[in-house]
């Protein structure tokens, strides 16, 4: 998943190693009252000594070194001083790969959900359903569509991951396209038909200016999520674009925004709405993860720029569904030598004090607590004026089983769902050439593993 400059996650990864202070060396008696705290992390702490530990951390996923600081190694620190964590960053020459075949693997591992395959493909996560017996941390206390959505990516269901946190979505506007040519603002509530047409009114050239109104998201995920599309049937491996009907139905809504003439002008690309709308400011609606902590959004409001955000568009017929569940959360590898502790540091992160203080600071929590939900962005100059609560009344939509394929599958349903919005062939071929390249794809992949 594409991250953005915020502070909640986006510079460029570069191979740094950050530690958290150890404190002093001796020994740390941790006391439980009941068994729990008030808000606890849902695990057990039972009276022992603890000794010096240190954890890696492989961030194979960004996570900037601020957020590193503020969201981990603090918490931890003041939680648990015996525990030290070492943070590495991925890079060309550091990669899952490399650390898999020197034997250094890590104790647990950040990245976004959606990009576990990457992991799964190589057998690295661990099922982390007996440390949840084990240290008794409360699942339920995650929110439901969470976990729902982390058994989807393997096909017994297991439990991979423990989120940290969660994204929401939003359909973002520029006022000012909206004022030059009279036409109402986007309102919370709205279905895609709906803000296709608002697309077609503010889609204009004036003075060899080209206003585009709608982009359709900078990934494909954004939409196939929210349809619950599966790129290979989990089952068969077989690929499913071109029989599903769902498929069909996204590849209409595609050309619907971007058969709107003017919307998709020459030099236009795939995903470019963060360019359009923050830089040139030509695009008027941007659907895409809440920018209320992004960098560029700050400093273009700094000069001027005049924006607004609403709910993201829903499909009229799944009232409510947004995007599947974006996530940035951690796994524990096989190999790990301190998984114990790995899933402590995990469990101690969404605890209520953490979350609170994430979620005001603008990270979506991944809890099902509705009092740590609506802090979301509680120290975000940009949430001035905004309704949180209306962005969050969107949820997410109900997971499709995933493959180990799909990441590759997205790539290649992409490139032949182009080839049919731009003109260069008609739909039932595109959805037929993607389907055979995808069949290519998963052939080729499993032979690799011969």
């Amino acid at each position: 998943m594409r991250r953005w400059k915020t502070s909640i996650g986006g510079s460029a990864m570069v191979k740094k190693v950050w530690w958290t202070g150890v404190g002093a060396l001796c020994s740390l008696l941790i006391v439980s009252g009941c068994g729990k705290d008030a808000g606890s992390d849902g695990a057990v702490e039972k009276v022992a000594e603890s000794a010096p530990v240190t954890l890696t951390l492989f961030a194979h996923g960004i996570l900037r070194d601020q957020d590193f600081v503020d969201y981990i190694q603090e918490p931890i620190k003041k939680k648990y001083p015996n525990i030290t964590i070492k943070k590495v960053d991925a890079d060309k020459q550091v990669t899952m790969e490399n650390l898999i075949a020197t034997q250094d693997i890590p104790d647990f591992i950040w990245l976004g959900l959606t990009n576990i395959q990457q992991l799964t493909e190589l057998n690295v996560p661990v099922n982390l359903e007996p440390l949840v017996k084990k240290q008794q941390f409360d699942l339920q206390r995650l929110d439901p569509q969470m976990v729902k959505s982390i058994r989807s990516y393997t096909k017994s269901g297991e439990l991979i991951y423990l989120p940290f946190r969660s994204y929401a979505f939003g359909l973002h506007y520029n006022k000012s396209i909206f004022d030059k040519f009279g036409v109402e603002y986007p309102k919370n509530g709205m279905t895609w038909d709906q803000v296709i047409d608002l697309g077609r009114k503010v889609t204009r050239n004036e003075n060899g200016i080209q206003y585009r109104g709608l982009s359709a998201g900078t990934l494909l995920n954004r939409m196939q999520s929210q349809l619950s599309l599966p790129y290979v049937d989990a089952a068969t491996d077989k690929a499913v674009v071109s029989s599903n009907e769902g498929w069909r139905r996204l590849f209409q809504m595609f050309q619907d925004i971007y058969g709107i003439p003017g919307n998709y002008p020459g030099g236009a690309t795939f995903g470019d709405g963060a360019k359009a709308f923050l830089e040139s400011r030509t695009l008027a609606m941007f659907p895409q993860l809440l920018l209320l902590n992004n960098l560029d959004l700050a400093k273009a409001a700094s000069e001027g720029f005049q924006w607004g955000v609403v709910s993201y568009p829903t499909f009229k017929d799944k009232p409510g569904a947004g995007p599947g569940i974006f996530s940035d959360g951690f796994v524990i590898p096989n190999g790990s030598k301190h998984p114990d502790e790995a899933f402590k540091v995990m469990a101690h992160l969404l605890s209520d004090e953490v979350q609170s203080m994430s979620s005001a600071k603008g990270n979506m929590t991944a809890l099902a607590k509705t009092d740590i939900k609506n802090k979301l962005y509680a120290e975000s100059p940009l949430s001035k004026g905004i309704d949180i609560g209306a962005l969050l009344a969107v949820g997410s939509a109900d997971p499709h089983v995933k493959t180990v394929y799909d990441e590759k599958a997205r790539i290649i349903a992409t490139k032949h769902l182009e080839t049919f919005y731009t003109g260069k062939t008609d739909m039932n071929t595109a959805m037929r050439l993607a389907d055979e390249e995808i069949a290519k794809m998963v052939a080729e992949t499993k032979a690799a593993k011969k």
